[in-house]
């Protein structure tokens, strides 16, 4: 957990929770992520979203991330965040929430969901056929001669 004090009020930084991170989706959605990501190229991305993305990933101390108001506290954000935190900010979410390890293990998850729905699919799958049995003439009885 990491600690800022902006205009004389504590907030905090730990972990995203699945919340936050559906905020944060919709907060970036539509932008493109520069390659290389330095800190530099990113805040360059984010633009005039980023007190949008800062006040997802902070919360002030005491309250949940739940009850924000994000539109509000972007504002004051705007406004009130000294650069130096909030460069601190954006550093200290990545170390908190570090993106490669969350993708490896989204990664993972996803293989192995794929290789359980396969083995199912797999299961499940017997041959069969739509089409009746053939039937040879000798097999069949006849109704009468057809004159």
């Amino acid at each position: 957990m990491k600690e800022y004090d902006i205009n004389g009020r504590a907030f905090v930084q730990r972990p995203l929770v699945l919340g936050q991170i559906q905020q944060l989706l919709r907060v970036l959605d539509g932008i493109a992520l520069p390659d290389p990501l330095t800190l530099a190229s990113l805040l360059d991305a984010l633009g005039g979203r980023l007190y949008s993305a800062i006040a997802v990933a902070i919360t002030e101390k005491g309250c949940s991330p739940g009850d924000k108001d994000l539109e509000a506290l972007a504002r004051e954000m705007e406004w009130a965040l000294p650069l130096e935190t909030a460069l601190e900010i954006v550093d200290d979410f990545f170390v908190l929430n570090p993106a490669s390890s969350l993708l490896g293990r989204v990664g993972g998850l996803i293989g192995r969901l794929n290789a359980t729905v396969m083995t199912l699919v797999a299961g499940s799958t017997r041959p069969s056929s739509s089409l009746p049995g053939a039937t040879s003439p000798a097999g069949t009885r006849s109704s009468g001669d057809t004159p």
